[in-house]
C-alpha cells in the first residue's frame, strides 16, 4: 500500500514516521515548491517528490497511491481534498477541515455524495448535493487527524461514559495551554490570515480540546458565550522573530519589521451541550511553562472523570464518598503514539471497509468547525451566546 503525503512541515514529517511505524510505504511528497519537496524527499528517504509550483497535485492522482495525507495550512484543506476526492483518493486530512463553514459543509457533501469513478470527470463539487450524480461505487474513505482521541487514558474514558457506569454527562470543563506563540515566537504561516485564517488558539488547540470534549461525553456543543485576546496586535520582527515593539534585539529600526498580527492569543469560552450539559474552556498559546497542556474534566450524574496531556497515561475517576481512583496505563502511549494508532486504524479500515475504527469523519470536523466558527462570532459580539 502506497501513500502520499502534501506537506513538508512539522505535521508532513510526523506523519511520514508514523507511516513508517504501521509498515505503510510513504511514496511520494508534495510541498509548494519542487525544491523544498526534493530537499524532504531526500531528508525524508521518499522515493518520489513534486511540486505544486510545477504540477499541481496531479502526482496524488497516479493509480499506486492508495491514500493522501493532507498536511498544508487550513486556508487550503477544502480545495486540495477536493481535488482529491474527485480523482478518488482516499483522504486522510489535518484538522481543522476548514476555516469556512461553507467550505467544510461542501467537503461533507462532497464525500456523501462522490460520483461513480467513470462519471467524476469534468464535474465540480457542490455545496448541495442537488445534480450529483448517482454513486455506485465504494466511496473514499476520509478521515480527520484529531489524535488525541488514541490516548489510552482516552479511549478507556469513552469506555466507561459510554457504559453508563457513571450517568448522563453534566459538567464539561478544562482548558488548553501551551507556550509555543508566547513571544519572543517564530512567526511562520499561522499568522498570516491567507494561510491559517483569522483566529488561532480558537482553530489550531481548540478544536482538539472541542472535538474530544464532543468524542469523550458523547454531547455536542450547542451554544457558546467567549472572549477572546490578542495581546500584542503589532509585534517587530527580525531574524524570522516576533518580539513585543521596542523589546527586541537592540538594531537599526530599518532592520526590524513591524507587523500587525489579528488572531488571537488567548480564549475563555463558556458552552452548552446537548441534554443540557453545560461547560467551559480555557485556551491559550502563550503561557510558559504549559508545554501541552489540554485538560478534561467530566462530571456525571453519578461520578467524575479528569485527564490532562502532560500525564498522559493516568486517568482518575472519582464517586462520592469512595476517594479517587487513579489508573495507570504503565504501558501507555505519547504523542507520536496518537498519530500511529489513527494511522493504523485508518488504513485497517481502508482493508476491511466494515466502519470498525471510529476514525473521526468530515461530519464531526464540520461539527467542531461550526463550533469554531460560533466561539468567533460570539467573540466579535462582545460575548453574545451563539447558537451552534
Amino acid at each position: 500500500m502506497k501513500a502520499a503525503v502534501i506537506g513538508g512541515g512539522f505535521a508532513g514529517r510526523t506523519h511520514v514516521q508514523a507511516l513508517r511505524a504501521i509498515g505503510v510505504e510513504p511514496y511520494l511528497v508534495i510541498t509548494t515548491r519542487t525544491e523544498t519537496a526534493k530537499r524532504f524527499a531526500e531528508e525524508m528517504g521518499i522515493p518520489h517528490y513534486s511540486g505544486a509550483d510545477q504540477d499541481g497535485y496531479e502526482a496524488a492522482f497516479r493509480p499506486e497511491i492508495e491514500a493522501v495525507h493532507v498536511c498544508t495550512p487550513p486556508t487550503s484543506h477544502a480545495r486540495i481534498v477536493k481535488e482529491l476526492l474527485l480523482h478518488g483518493k482516499n483522504v486522510l486530512c489535518e484538522k481543522p477541515i476548514a476555516l469556512d463553514l461553507k467550505e467544510a459543509e461542501a467537503l461533507v457533501n462532497a464525500v456523501e455524495n462522490i460520483p461513480a469513478a467513470e462519471s467524476r470527470e469534468n464535474i465540480t463539487i457542490v455545496e448541495s448535493p442537488e445534480n450529483v450524480p448517482a454513486k455506485n461505487h465504494e466511496k473514499p474513505l476520509c478521515a480527520l487527524t484529531f489524535n488525541v482521541r488514541y490516548h489510552m487514558a482516552c479511549q478507556r474514558a469513552k469506555e466507561l461514559i459510554e457504559s453508563g457506569a457513571f450517568g448522563r454527562p453534566i459538567l464539561i470543563h478544562g482548558n488548553y495551554m501551551q507556550e509555543f506563540h508566547a513571544l519572543p515566537a517564530p512567526w511562520d504561516w499561522r499568522y498570516d490570515p491567507e494561510l491559517g485564517g483569522k483566529m488561532r488558539a480558537i482553530t489550531e488547540i481548540g478544536s482538539h480540546w472541542i472535538d474530544l470534549a464532543q468524542y469523550l461525553s458523547g454531547k455536542k456543543v450547542t451554544a457558546v458565550s467567549a472572549q477572546t485576546a490578542n495581546f500584542w496586535p503589532e509585534r517587530e520582527i527580525s531574524n524570522g522573530v516576533m518580539t513585543p515593539p521596542g523589546t527586541g534585539e537592540k538594531e537599526a529600526a530599518s532592520e526590524k519589521d513591524t507587523v500587525h498580527v489579528i488572531s488571537e492569543d488567548a480564549a475563555t469560552v463558556n458552552l452548552q451541550f446537548e441534554d443540557g450539559a453545560i461547560g467551559s474552556v480555557v485556551l491559550s498559546e502563550v503561557s510558559p511553562g504549559r508545554g501541552n497542556r489540554l485538560t478534561m474534566e467530566i462530571t456525571c450524574e453519578n461520578g467524575n472523570l479528569w485527564w490532562n496531556e502532560e500525564e498522559n497515561n493516568i486517568l482518575h475517576t472519582a464517586k462520592k464518598g469512595e476517594g479517587i481512583r487513579s489508573e495507570v496505563f504503565a504501558f501507555g502511549n505519547g504523542f507520536g503514539d496518537t498519530f500511529e494508532e489513527l494511522l493504523r486504524r485508518f488504513y485497517e479500515e481502508l482493508k476491511r471497509r466494515n466502519n470498525a475504527a471510529g476514525l473521526p469523519t468530515f461530519k464531526e470536523g464540520l461539527q467542531v468547525a461550526a463550533v469554531c466558527s460560533a466561539i468567533g462570532e460570539s467573540a466579535e459580539k462582545d460575548g453574545k451566546w451563539i447558537r451552534v
